[in-house]
């Protein structure tokens, strides 16, 4: 609940003051040339980080995420468990689903032919976590 608000409030604090802080930088790249919304879903797996977003299309979504930290003090002093997906909605099957990306859904995802990028890992608590992901067309 903690990150939720911080993403909503706009705080990015500084990571490394005096105060423990868990930070992440996301790093989103992609080569392709396919259009559409893009849209971004990061979350822990015990669904207390979960930080998603959406953009008119995937450049200006790495134009304004990628080198982006969050940082959070406080909470529990745990690591936690991720997965972050990314994708392109060129089949525009992800309007109705992902229309309001402040409640989590499962049905918001991408479809098999969006081109898409997943990624998943550990956000060390106390440390500044650097998640790199590439979105690449199906095959």
């Amino acid at each position: 609940m903690l990150w939720r608000v911080l993403v909503a409030a706009g705080s990015l604090s500084s990571c490394g003051s005096d105060h423990e802080q868990t930070c992440l930088e996301r790093v989103i790249t992609y080569t392709g040339s396919k259009s559409g919304t893009a849209y971004s879903r990061f979350a822990s797996d015990n669904g207390d980080i979960y930080i998603p977003s959406n953009a008119a299309s995937i450049q200006f979504m790495i134009l304004g995420e990628s080198g982006s930290t969050f940082c959070a003090g406080g909470g529990n002093h745990i690591d936690r468990p991720f997965t972050w997906t990314v994708w392109i909605d060129v089949s525009g099957t992800a309007a109705a689903s992902c229309a309001d990306l402040s409640h989590p859904n499962p049905q918001c995802q991408p479809s098999p032919g969006d081109p898409q990028g997943h990624q998943s890992g550990i956000l060390r608590f106390g440390q500044l976590t650097r998640v790199s992901l590439d979105v690449v067309d199906p095959p």
